[in-house]
């Protein structure tokens, strides 16, 4: 059976971002834990994504997503959302997860 993400709290999230959550997941799976979050996008991609286990319930997930992006006038800002998400069957992995992903 296939992983899915559900939004539980917070704003819209695309089909991009879930598929990012994700592979996210299972890039974090291998690290080491620390106590800062990692930030973690895809190459030149302007979203950045850092996700937290909830340490009460399994399969949830708290993700910050901070996005890059350009005002009218040319200035640079920045973007940061926090949303809650339920990974249902998260001990199925994805079979294209590399541990490069996000290097």
């Amino acid at each position: 059976m296939k992983r899915s993400v559900k939004l539980i709290e917070g704003r819209h999230i695309t089909a991009q971002d879930k598929r990012n959550i994700l592979d996210c997941i299972d890039y974090l799976a291998d690290q080491p834990p620390s106590e800062e979050p990692l930030w973690l996008g895809r190459g030149k991609s302007p979203k950045r994504y850092a996700v937290e286990a909830d340490p009460r319930q399994a399969g949830r997930y708290t993700v910050r997503m901070r996005e890059a992006y350009r005002t009218d006038f040319g200035e640079r800002r920045e973007r940061i959302a926090s949303v809650v998400v339920d990974v249902k069957n998260p001990a199925a992995r994805s079979p294209a997860a590399t541990p490069d992903l996000f290097a």
